[in-house]
């Protein structure tokens, strides 16, 4: 197997051997600057004689399966290649040669092994967060240190670093990957470890995305949950946001490590939501250093139950279900996510200024025409996110106080189909706010986001995601 970039004459991406994270990374070119619909390329014979052992897992174009698996989950990018090869092995992926997309979506088994400190957990690199919650729990009540949606799939998760609401308390995602298997340029499949191959066990925990080779498993060290779990919200109208913000940021250096949190912005208000792995009354003790510095809530909700009841609250379904094998993904359980989207992201390293905190309140209560949702995603890190040394893995972010996610999105239907023309307001909404706020975050030090809100549009990209 080799990597291949495609030339610009051909008008084509960079199909990057992706870890199923629903994007495709475009390459450095000012003609792919704007979102388009890229010509179909043909496929050549010597192409399809080297992929002829895997036969029926071989999509070309006139493939009936072709259509239905060439989009990404974000509809706004519409490549066609010349084939998908739909994998479900590691053989299958050493097979592969040429320009090509390998779809891993079916690599999704997950074995848990071993008894207490020694238990691990092998998952295939192609299975999404939801199922993998579902089937880890059905082994004994296991879980992991990822994050909430349920349709980000492992690998570029993993790769990228991975948080989350236990992130907290068992720091980053990369710190629990004991060993990865990877076919490499070669066509090898070989093992990367601390022992085997550190260097490029180094550099996958971090900046792995379709850089180094193609990941198919991860070995991670699984976490058991308390017993008893606590979720929670609570939601604020909007003109209380300085007072809510200026008490969450505060809060970051003081909190307890069994508490995940994230803060919402959005133009009906703010909600926090997380999880506290204990029981009810010892969740609300842990909050109410932040809720007596914040304006009293409109509402609140807080449950006690078990970890995947959380996981399962924060996966924010299609229709709310209450059933936990929702999280599989399968037949009617579809994820709430919107299909056309627009994100960017800034990593603060330290507490939001009063000049932050302003320009957040004004940006989010913003209510644009044509958009489903736009709305900000606050994060606080610290804790066992910053017990790993920034040397340890290719992850920079390590110090990080707080990273927040900007995101628009428009068409709310969860079977929306490609074609449809972006929402400029959308966009417009998007970039004049980060402009602004991104002329503020000089008072921070250097431009910082995180690569698994990756943006083809963010300056300086490398400094940025990996420096």
């Amino acid at each position: 197997m080799h990597f291949h970039i495609l030339g610009s004459s051909s008008a084509a991406l960079l199909l990057l051997y992706t870890q199923f994270s629903q994007a495709y990374t475009l390459p450095p070119d000012a003609a792919l600057s704007r979102r388009q619909e890229l010509s179909p390329m043909t496929a050549n014979s010597t192409l399809l004689n080297c992929l002829k052992p895997l036969d029926a897992k071989v999509l070309q174009r006139q493939t009936p399966q072709f259509k239905e698996n060439r989009y990404a989950f974000d509809l706004r990018y519409t490549f066609n290649p010349e084939v998908i090869v739909m994998a479900s092995s590691a053989s299958d992926v050493q097979t592969t040669d040429g320009p090509l997309v390998i779809d891993l979506s079916a690599i999704k088994s997950v074995e848990v092994t071993g008894i207490g400190g020694s238990t691990r957990a092998k998952i295939g690199s192609g299975i999404r967060l939801g199922p993998l919650y579902l089937s880890l729990y059905k082994q004994s009540g296991w879980t992991i240190n990822a994050g909430t949606c349920p349709t980000v799939g492992i690998g570029g998760h993993a790769l990228g670093g991975g948080f989350g609401l236990l992130a907290r308390k068992y720091g980053l995602l990369i710190d629990r990957i004991v060993e990865m298997e990877l076919v490499n340029a070669n066509g090898d499949l070989i093992r990367v470890s601390a022992n085997q191959n550190p260097d490029l066990f180094y550099a996958l925990r971090g900046a792995g995305g379709g850089s180094y080779g193609v990941v198919t498993s991860f070995t991670v060290i699984p976490i058991k949950p308390a017993d008893k779990v606590t979720s929670y919200t609570c939601d604020w109208k909007i003109w209380d946001c300085a007072k809510v913000l200026r008490a969450y940021t505060n809060f970051q250096s003081t909190a307890s490590r069994d508490i995940g949190i994230e803060l919402n912005v959005a133009p009906d208000g703010l909600t926090i939501y997380g999880t506290f792995q204990g029981p009810k009354a010892d969740a609300l003790a842990a909050l109410a250093p932040f809720l007596k510095a914040s304006p009293k809530p409109a509402a609140s909700d807080v449950r006690e139950g078990r970890h995947i009841d959380g996981v399962l609250r924060f996966a924010y379904m299609y229709n709310d279900p209450k059933n936990i094998e929702a999280l599989g993904l399968t037949g009617s359980y579809k994820a709430g996510d919107l299909h056309y989207t627009k994100g960017k992201s800034l990593v603060f390293p330290s507490a939001l200024r009063d000049s932050t905190i302003e320009l957040l309140g004004k940006w989010g209560a913003k209510k644009v025409k044509g958009m489903s949702a736009n709305y900000l995603i606050i994060d606080l890190l610290g804790a066992a996110v910053k017990d790993m040394s920034v040397d340890a893995t290719a992850f920079v972010h390590t110090n990080a106080y707080t990273v927040i996610e900007f995101v628009a999105e428009w068409d709310e239907n969860p079977d929306a189909k490609p074609g449809k023309p972006d929402c400029v307001k959308c966009l417009k909404w998007m970039n004049d706010m980060y402009a602004e706020i991104l002329a503020d975050f000089k008072n921070y030090g250097p431009v910082r986001g995180y690569q698994n809100y990756i943006d083809k549009d963010m300056l300086n990209w490398q400094e940025a995601y990996y420096d």
